[in-house]
């Protein structure tokens, strides 16, 4: 792992869709990290890294959303966390369906490499929350902290205006096909629509290399495109499994992944007939 240094005091640390993407920026009050990685040996490998480059400490992480690839690294830095009010909840929830003792204990069985979740792993919640918008004003560098849902029910960006670069979690997937698995896809077309309305930005995604809005707009055509055409074939009558198996729906240019897209497909026949 090795981070960029985007524009002076920015950089972003690009994981090749390893694992998910992280950063930090670099105040004259300290260094601030947005998303730590997906385990704590990574999030001490994103520290060291940090202190080739600077003295200064870290002062605060800021987690996008509550997923395990953004915030297990947290422990590493023993700084104030920093995430929408949503995501303690959230986080805790998931940890109680996903990682109970024995769901540990069968996963270290299986997989001794992962031992680290049962010996070392020490969950670090927010302690710093906002509804809507933060606003951190660290000189050089303004730091605007918006929540827009969508890709979860925490998920927020991390704007830097006067730098021009948009740290957008998981709401973009560079190179492959989105995760929407857990997504709202109103919520989340509402969101890219909301960065769109950003103007010109280099973007962090949550996975992936560097991008623009112009991806973000092909992002939001997709979903829209296949939201209107699952909405159409449930008009029609169709069922769940009819519509998983049909060849009618937009596919993702890359065609990757087609069990993602597939689990995509399924969460928003549940969400339309919900509404229905």
């Amino acid at each position: 792992m090795q981070a960029t240094e985007l524009r002076p005091n920015v950089f972003a640390c690009l994981m090749d869709n390893q694992t998910a993407n992280a950063g930090f920026v670099v105040t004259k009050h300290g260094v601030v990290v947005i998303d730590t990685f997906d385990s704590p040996a990574r999030g001490r490998e994103l520290a060291a890294d940090i202190r080739t480059r600077t003295a200064k400490p870290v002062v605060a992480v800021i987690n996008t959303h509550y997923h395990y690839d953004h915030v297990f690294g947290n422990q590493a830095f023993g700084a104030p966390v920093v995430a929408h009010c949503a995501l303690a909840g959230e986080l805790a929830e998931a940890v109680a369906r996903d990682l109970s003792p024995e769901d540990v204990a069968e996963r270290v069985s299986e997989h001794p490499e992962d031992r680290w979740l049962a010996d070392e792993l020490e969950l670090v919640y927010p302690n710093i929350i906002f509804e809507h918008r933060l606003v951190l004003d660290l000189p050089p560098l303004l730091l605007i902290i918006r929540h827009l849902g969508g890709h979860s029910p925490d998920s927020s960006i991390v704007d830097l205006p006067d730098e021009g670069i948009l740290f957008t979690g998981d709401l973009i997937f560079e190179g492959r096909v989105p995760f929407l698995g857990c997504a709202h896809f109103g919520d989340t077309i509402k969101a890219l629509r909301m960065l769109e309305s950003l103007g010109d930005r280099t973007i962090v995604p949550g996975h992936g290399a560097l991008c623009d809005i112009t991806y973000v707009t092909r992002c939001r055509e997709y979903l829209q495109a296949l939201h209107a055409a699952v909405g159409e074939l449930i008009a029609r009558g169709w069922d769940k499994s009819a519509v998983l198996d049909s060849e009618q729906l937009p596919q993702w240019w890359t065609k990757d992944r087609p069990d993602t897209q597939q689990r995509n497909i399924e969460r928003l026949y549940d969400e339309l007939v919900s509404r229905a």
